[in-house]
């Protein structure tokens, strides 16, 4: 019998690219089972019937905790933000909760050098971790979890990336947030934000970036799509335009014109991506909520879904350079010094 994963991912129904510069975007409709009805993190936190915050007054820098007090499972995502309490965070892990339940949702902070806030209460974000960082922590996860059945991610290192592309895209932040990376850039952004828009019955995206197909989302409602859609794009675009910086300076070191060549859609790609997940093997873990967490490791893409009662309501594939990071050598880009992070701080009382 055909894992439900792949019924999904071949399921999937490519529709006409969309491009910008270096990046394009091709929309995903499907016919498959949507699942049980739920709605998106922003939906709740903006109707008042999720709350968020640290486990207790202390705080605890990997975990929050999530109560449902609505009527509707509402759905959290991998990599999405929430801002506020002690320090911003992002979700280790895509959960569904339960109405009337309360959960400790896996978390990891995108905000080194804050530890105190007004309330212990998060709120909404519009951003969602950068596409490379998802990709980094989704192996780190799917290495916990064989390991020690733990949702957690290196901290350090994702504190590491986010100096990183701070550097790269010239960006302060007096706290180290990844927030302020894309408010620093959102001019940047919106030339690209501009370019692409969601079409009818378009239920997922995957993106190429500087001619590789670099992502793949899906999410099993349309409704739900059009709430995080602005949030997982620019999750895509700021690598388009960090990667546009690079070529920019590397041009103007060397004296030569920006390049202005065209990308084209290649679909054959697309489909090659689709397959090479479809390939992996599949791990299935209890999620902290409803469901299953499934994740898959190869030799080119890592990814993640989540089952709930037979039916995918999201999953996610990102391609890995060169194989598994646990197989090659940090670059020196990697090995950048985390020049703006400290640590004594988070373990600190009230």
């Amino acid at each position: 019998m055909e894992r439900t994963v792949n019924l999904y991912l071949r399921g999937m129904e490519f529709g006409e690219p969309q491009v910008h510069e270096e990046m394009v975007l091709f929309p995903i409709g499907s016919k498959l089972d949507p699942g049980p009805d739920y709605i998106t993190l922003s939906e709740a936190l903006e109707q008042g019937t999720l709350v968020v915050s640290e486990v207790g007054r202390g705080g605890s820098v990997p975990e929050l905790k999530a109560t449902n007090q609505g009527k509707k499972p509402i759905l959290l995502l991998d990599g999405e933000e929430l801002r506020g309490a002690k320090q911003n965070r992002v979700l280790n892990t895509t959960i569904l909760v339960a109405p009337g339940t309360s959960v400790v949702i896996p978390v990891s902070c995108v905000e080194a050098q804050r530890w105190h806030g007004p309330t212990l209460r998060m709120e909404r974000s519009d951003h969602v971790l950068a596409y490379k960082m998802r990709q980094k922590k989704m192996e780190q996860v799917h290495r916990n979890l064989e390991e020690n059945r733990s949702f957690k991610a290196d901290q350090d290192e994702i504190w590491n990336d986010i100096n990183l592309l701070a550097y790269k895209l010239e960006v302060e932040s007096p706290t180290g947030a990844m927030s302020d990376i894309y408010e620093g850039r959102a001019r940047d952004l919106e030339e690209y934000l501009q370019a692409f828009s969601l079409v009818e019955g378009q239920k997922g995206l995957l993106v190429f970036i500087g001619g590789k197909p670099v992502g793949l989302e899906f999410i099993s409602r349309e409704s739900a799509l059009r709430h995080l859609f602005q949030k997982l794009l620019k999750s895509y675009v700021l690598e388009a335009v960090s990667l546009k910086y690079d070529k920019m300076m590397k041009a103007e070191k060397k004296g030569q014109k920006k390049d202005r060549t065209r990308v084209e859609p290649a679909l054959d790609r697309a489909l090659a991506f689709v397959e090479a997940a479809a390939s992996c093997q599949e791990k299935r873990y209890p999620s902290i909520g409803m469901g299953y967490s499934c994740r898959y490791l190869g030799d080119e893409v890592v990814g993640a879904a989540l089952e709930v009662d037979g039916s995918i309501l999201h999953l996610a594939f990102f391609a890995m350079e060169n194989g598994s990071r646990s197989q090659k050598k940090n670059g020196p880009d990697e090995n950048f010094p985390q020049l703006r992070i400290r640590r004594g701080y988070l373990f600190e009382e009230d």
